[in-house]
């Protein structure tokens, strides 16, 4: 989500995209698996690329062709050139995640995080709270995921109907 100049922007995303319960939940089962970034990419505006990603490649050339910003996390074991490049042309929001990276968590004191992890909910003052709690403590634009298995598109699709509503 992109917000008006002075607004934070807050971007959602899901923290496990490659978990076979989500292919199986929410792809639909005759899509070819390199459309599936690209999919996400217009479901959601944030994208984590774990340790354990195989499709990283796939990724940094949907993200070049994305037809809105993103806000990416990538690991640090998959940093590489490509998305040293890509950083560079900020167009996209890249943050390589390292073991100093902080990271906000609803039980967690946590101050300058701009990437966090709630578990689903779909209890909407529990998002809230969490949502505003983030962003309090957030120094910038920043994204938060959705964690946990299966992972829940339908919490993430609460967030932003909850930052549309609080006007962010």
């Amino acid at each position: 989500m992109e917000s008006s100049p002075g607004m934070k922007a807050v971007h959602f995303g899901i923290r496990n995209r490659q978990s076979p319960a989500l292919v199986e939940s929410f792809f639909d089962p005759d899509m070819p698996a390199d459309w599936r970034v690209a999919f996400l990419l217009n479901e959601h505006d944030a994208l984590w690329v774990d340790a354990g990603a195989d499709d990283v490649g796939r990724v940094v050339e949907e993200l070049a062709d994305a037809p809105a910003a993103a806000f990416v996390v990538v690991d640090r074991s998959q940093w590489s050139d490509d998305w040293e490049r890509l950083a560079e042309e900020g167009r996209h929001t890249v943050v390589c995640r390292n073991p100093d990276t902080p990271l906000w968590r609803p039980d967690e004191a946590v101050s300058g995080a701009r990437v966090g992890l709630i578990p689903a909910s779909d209890d909407p003052a529990r998002l809230k709270a969490w949502l505003e709690a983030f962003l309090a403590q957030a120094p910038g634009s920043a994204a938060l995921f959705v964690e946990g298995e299966p992972p829940s598109t339908a919490t993430v699709d609460r967030l932003g109907t909850l930052a549309d509503l609080l006007g962010l």
